[in-house]
């Protein structure tokens, strides 16, 4: 069977596509992108900014009054319910509590994928256990919906079997 290209297929120079999937003003113009998938994007960016600042203030700027966060099942953490509540926690409250601060910690945001009103961020977390003294690296997922600019829901994967290695949990019961 053969397979024909359409000749006729040109590439417009301010076209660019890259590892971040930018869409071009050509493309806003056309209406050929869902404007929510941008922003949600640009939503997801600015609040790891933020995250990255330690800021309660800064982290509740991203989240509605309504945010709830579901953390793995198995790990030992709540469902938490408010944005104050949220940020709170995220921005030093539960970072503050697993681990060792005065030790290096990373948070390598390696894939943001959006479409939509949602978006997916791939991550890896580097730091030291602070009940344990041990070495952390695990890999996660969050899944956020945004609504109005702001996020709403955020689901968190984990490995909790790294996790309770490291933090020293029992996930036995």
């Amino acid at each position: 069977t053969d397979v024909r290209i359409n000749a006729d297929v040109r590439i417009n120079a301010d076209m660019r596509i890259n590892a971040d999937m930018r869409i071009n003003a050509d493309q806003r113009a056309n209406g050929e992108v869902d404007m929510s998938t941008e922003q949600t994007r640009a939503t997801i960016e600015a609040f790891y900014d933020a995250l990255k600042t330690g800021k309660r203030d800064a982290v509740a700027a991203f989240l509605t009054d309504d945010c709830v966060w579901a953390p793995p099942a198995a790990a030992p953490i709540p469902t938490l319910t408010g944005g104050a509540e949220v940020a709170a926690q995220l921005a030093g409250g539960v970072v503050k509590e697993m681990f060792d601060i005065s030790k290096p910690f990373a948070l390598e945001v390696r894939r943001v994928l959006a479409d939509g009103d949602h978006a997916v961020v791939q991550q890896r977390l580097t730091a030291t256990a602070k009940a344990t003294g041990k070495p952390y690296d695990n890999q996660y997922c969050w899944v956020y919906t945004v609504r109005d600019g702001k996020i709403s829901h955020m689901e968190e994967y984990a490995d909790t079997v790294v996790a309770a290695r490291a933090m020293g949990w029992n996930l036995d019961g």
